[in-house]
């Protein structure tokens, strides 16, 4: 009986080796191996910031500028549909965008679907986001505030406070007819799609953004 068991027990041991080696194997040799690997990776690393730590580092290399002298600015064109990280006037970086469903001109509301026009600056970031990572620009500017005002869309105390975030730093009230919190987030650049008027970019696009654009970086939007 006992001479059956260990049998038995010899059996599983090799049994299980074997098939251990065979799927070992099988993730070295076959073409599998590459999404395996890679999904592997980004379970440990969840919301890319070593890839895209590692990835700008070669950007800025490219460019010839140090990270200590990184002086980051955003500008995206709503015409092409790209972002560009420039560094003073060194472009950095390229990123396809997508932008609201209706992306041509001032954005007015907040329910329009337009993608705002002005100059912004990143004034939140927020991980965990339902769109992956979301950097939110100050929108409503004051300038928004005020062509608002001027067109009867919002109050003037509500200027009075959009402006006062501005001077503070802080991010602008959301509870407005303008619209927000917009901002830069993840899910895809292929179409126009978002219904707010974000800008959204390919995941991997917006961990670059993401973990090496600091708060207060300036954003440019033009037509």
């Amino acid at each position: 009986m006992r001479q059956t068991v260990t049998l038995l027990g010899d059996y599983f041991f090799y049994t299980f080796s074997t098939l251990s080696i065979i799927c070992i194997l099988a993730v070295l040799l076959t073409p599998a191996r590459s999404f395996i690997i890679a999904d592997l990776y980004q379970q440990l690393d969840k919301n890319g910031k070593e890839r895209a730590l590692a990835a700008f580092s070669e950007k800025l290399d490219r460019a010839g500028i140090e990270r200590t002298d990184f002086r980051p600015q955003l500008l995206i064109r709503k015409r092409s549909r790209e972002m560009l990280v420039l560094s003073d006037d060194i472009i950095v970086a390229s990123y396809p965008v997508s932008l609201g469903r209706s992306p041509v001109g001032i954005k007015l509301r907040g329910n329009d679907q337009k993608t705002p026009e002005g100059q912004y600056y990143i004034c939140n970031k927020i991980e965990g986001h339902r769109y992956h990572l979301f950097l939110q620009i100050n929108y409503p500017s004051p300038d928004d505030a005020k062509r608002g005002a001027v067109q009867q869309i919002i109050k003037p105390g509500e200027e009075a406070r959009i402006e006062a975030a501005w001077q503070q730093v802080l991010p602008p009230p959301a509870d407005t007819a303008l619209g927000g919190p917009l901002g830069i987030h993840g899910f895809g650049a292929e179409t126009n799609w978002t219904t707010d008027g974000s800008i959204g970019l390919h995941n991997i696009h917006v961990e670059e953004i993401y973990w090496n654009i600091a708060t207060g970086t300036p954003v440019a939007i033009i037509p």
